[in-house]
């Protein structure tokens, strides 16, 4: 098992360091463990971690190996249960729509409806001697490997047809085998076994719900070990012998307290101890919920004792267990936000990814310390899938979460976020019905202290009492409570974008400035602005589209700006964004991410960009849009070519326009070559080809990538470059095969970055001539197309590089060219 995993780390960070790429998302909310020797692996809504060390550590000292997912070749990010299977040795991964991963020595296999799965969601895998069964929504499948080929064959599946009626319903949630080899199988409606060698036996299979005390209900846990039998039905768990004789059956009710709880998980141990962990899962929004701060119970069925464990008490977290799993004697704990966890010398270890909050990103900002912010909101009172999840923020190295039960933050449904001239961070939410749960919050995380704002006002938070004073006097009041966008303009006045009441202007110190609607308008669906110290730029949904105020004052409802030639697919549906460039000769472009395109605005003349013609000129005379500019042959069009809308737009530091799309990734067009280049999945990393929202990390030079399943980071250059050493110089490919084209980059690592100042770098043959001087490119490394100094590509051989930087201190490093 050592070897292919040690080969897969090697791929998978060949992979990133060679395209710039990372990838980030929330891993501690956990459906499934599995442990090979000194690895443990785990599975989340965003794909499977491997962690490793001796066994002897506390979880909390494992080191995390690898995250695989969809970026790195995971059928899907939503794995929900793990298997280790034996022959060949391989993981299996099971997912909820998307069929199984399979990585094995050699590759990561991606297997479906193409190799016999009759259904794509997979609920349950068990390996029994060479055979691998399946618990699916179509029945029980069996597979098999056949020798020397690399993938599995179904050799049988077993349904109410097969079984003689005995497996009425399909859907299989889970199965076990019993020390005594009998299978039994849960589904909604009842639970069904056989003898492991009866499989294709009908005769053999039973319905063990016709004969016994279990009720006949929607879902069934079921556990063993080598002693009993338990299944938990409702808030019952019913205990007999695994081979059903003699069939007495001894029942817990978990119920004490005067409350009945959903139960989430159950473990019989090998020690007899019944492990019961409570909270009711929904499907649809993937969360639990708890009646109270019990998260679970153990009863020693030798003694009798019974141990509750507490929310934050006893070591144990904040939120629900999701799996109980006991793995080499000990208890394993998956937990639905807090990672995993493993009991032992009669205390819990944690093992706690420090990552983002939540998976799906809405909204990015970056602060005037160089802090990162993340929310995951959406448009209505609704909890969303992966989001709703309150605010993240990456800072000083680690990872934070707010929400409303560990802070102020007034609702976890925040989908605005903007840093204002005093690096005060605010955060907009939707209209909620829960007290303080609209409007918007201000966090000064310099002096700790936050305010909240709505339609009646401000207040502030009090820290002993923990609560939000009165209306607080000489402050203004919004013109709406729900917040849909934010954005400070450059005169450092904060425009507060109240969806279905206009926007509020207010000043650096809260203070009203002024308030507006946008013309035309009934319903006042505001949701961005963009202001470029020129214009101020005004979007809606599905009102009446984009608005321009023409001038650098603060806008007025009935004032004499408002641009009156603006073409007709832009004065309806959503707009997303905008941004402004200044050209060489002094101009400015306006590029506008609107549901219907791309859009351009020059002050002069708007512009479509388009998959067939790169570019049409709108005639306001004859009312249509007339080609401007056409592609060349083979040149990258936008957004790959494939017709998409766009969602969100960035300008770089460097001028490029990035604008992420609903189904096609990222397409990136320079203003000054008027070239596209285009990101999607299966070219790049990517964890989804739907992009949500962009952003950029100024120390990293990364541009950040919001998506529905985590963060994708991409390098596109820096603007301040670290003030560190000269550390270890290493090449990147090595050998290098240069062809005229493809270059090789010399990295200073461990910050992958070259020092502050200037640097150079001389690159010497082997007989110690100087070959060539290489310049800094825009990501702090040095690049060589292989090329001598008067432009020819050199001949096969070893190179010497030698890097010096402002101070004269000198690092060395070597490579070899292979033509």
């Amino acid at each position: 098992m050592k070897k292919y995993l040690t080969l897969g780390i090697i791929l998978y960070s060949a992979l990133l360091f060679g395209q710039n790429w990372d990838i980030i998302s929330n891993v501690n909310h956990v459906y499934d463990i599995e442990k090979a020797g000194d690895n443990i692996f785990f599975s989340s809504w965003s794909g499977v971690v491997q962690i490793s060390g001796d066994n002897a550590l506390p979880l909390s000292e494992m080191e995390e190996i690898r995250h695989i997912n969809t970026g790195n070749g995971l059928i899907s990010n939503d794995i929900r249960n793990l298997t280790m299977i034996d022959t060949p040795q391989s993981l299996w991964m099971g997912t909820s729509s998307n069929g199984i991963s399979i990585l094995n020595e050699t590759n990561l296999q991606n297997v479906g409806m193409e190799i016999g799965f009759p259904t794509l969601r997979i609920n349950r895998i068990l390996e029994v001697n060479s055979r691998i069964l399946v618990a699916s929504s179509a029945g029980l499948l069996e597979y098999y490997y056949m020798s020397e080929v690399n993938f599995p064959f179904l050799l049988h599946r077993y349904d109410d047809q097969t079984t003689g009626g005995a497996l009425p319903n399909s859907n299989i949630s889970d199965i076990l085998l019993t020390e005594n080899n009998y299978l039994y199988l849960a589904y909604n409606g009842g639970i069904s076994y056989t003898h492991i060698d009866s499989l294709g036996v009908s005769s053999a299979w039973h319905i063990l719900s016709q004969n016994s005390p279990i009720p006949n209900i929607s879902k069934y846990l079921i556990s063993n070990n080598s002693q009993k039998l338990a299944i938990a039905a409702g808030n019952t768990i019913y205990i007999t012998d695994p081979d059903l004789s003699p069939t007495t059956w001894d029942l817990i009710n978990i119920y004490y307290g005067g409350v009945s709880r959903n139960i989430s998980s159950i473990k019989l141990s090998e020690q007899n101890q019944l492990w019961v962990a409570y909270g009711n899962w929904d499907e649809d929004l993937l969360t639990y919920t708890t009646v109270d701060d019990t998260l679970m119970t153990m009863i020693d069925l030798n003694s009798n004792e019974v141990q509750h464990f507490i929310r934050e008490q006893d070591g144990m977290g904040f939120y629900p267990i999701s799996i109980i799993k006991e793995i080499e004697g000990e208890i394993y704990l998956g937990t639905w936000g807090n990672g995993i966890a493993r009991f032992r010398n009669g205390a819990w270890e944690f093992y706690d990814p420090d990552n983002i909050a939540f998976p799906k990103i809405t909204m990015i900002t970056t602060d005037h310390n160089n802090a990162l912010w993340f929310c995951s909101g959406y448009r209505g009172d609704l909890v969303v899938r992966k989001g709703t999840m309150g605010v993240s923020v990456f800072k000083d190295g680690s990872w934070q979460g707010f929400q409303r039960h560990n802070s102020p933050l007034h609702s976890d449904n925040i989908l605005a976020i903007e840093v204002d001239s005093r690096n005060r961070k605010w955060f907009g939410a939707w209209y909620s019905s829960l007290p303080f749960g609209r409007g918007l919050t201000i966090y000064d995380d310099a002096t700790e202290s936050w305010l909240y704002a709505d339609a009646n006002g401000f207040r502030e938070w009090n820290h002993a009492t923990e609560n939000w004073s009165t209306v607080l006097s000489n402050y203004p009041s919004l013109l709406s409570s729900t917040i849909a966008g934010l954005h400070l303009d450059k005169h450092d006045n904060m425009l507060v974008l109240c969806y279905d009441g206009g926007v509020t202007v207010l000043d650096k110190n809260d203070q009203l400035v002024g308030e507006f609607q946008v013309p035309g308008s009934d319903r006042q669906l505001v949701t961005s602005a963009y202001h470029n110290g020129r214009q101020y730029f005004i979007g809606t949904s599905r009102d009446v589209g984009l608005s321009i105020w023409n001038d650098d004052s603060i806008p007025e409802t009935n004032g004499p700006h408002w641009l009156t030639q603006i073409p007709p697919e832009l004065k309806s549906g959503d707009i997303y964004g905008v941004v402004s460039v200044e050209t060489s000769n002094g101009g400015w472009q306006h590029f506008i991410a609107s549901g219907s395109g791309l859009y351009m605005w020059d002050e002069y003349n708007w512009y479509l960009y388009d998959v067939y013609i790169k570019r049409q000129r709108y005639n306001f005379a004859y009312g249509r849009w007339e080609n401007d500019t056409l592609y060349y042959e083979d040149e990258e069009r936008i957004f790959g070519s494939i017709h998409t809308s766009p969602t969100c737009i960035y300008a770089d530091p460097f001028g490029r326009i990035w604008v992420g799309s609903i189904s096609n990734g990222i397409t990136m067009f320079d203003p000054v070559t008027e070239r596209f280049t285009n990101y999607y999945q299966g070219k790049s990393p990517l964890l989804s080809n739907h992009i949500s929202t962009l952003g950029y990390d100024p120390l990293q030079g990364r541009l950040l990538i919001g998506t529905g399943d985590g963060l994708n980071t991409l390098r596109i250059g820096l603007t301040t470059k670290p003030d560190i050493p000269l550390g270890t110089l290493r090449a990147y490919p090595n050998p290098f095969h240069p062809d005229g084209v493809n270059t090789t980059q010399i990295a200073n690592l461990p910050q992958d970055s070259m020092p502050a100042g200037d640097n150079e770098c001389r690159v010497y043959s082997a007989s110690g001539n100087l070959v060539a001087k290489l310049k800094e490119n825009p990501f702090a490394r040095f690049e060589w197309d292989g090329r001598n100094s008067s432009g020819d590509i050199v001949s096969s051989g070893v190179y010497y590089f030698v890097v010096s930087d402002k101070d004269g201190k000198i690092k060395r490093g070597k490579l070899a060219v292979i033509r």
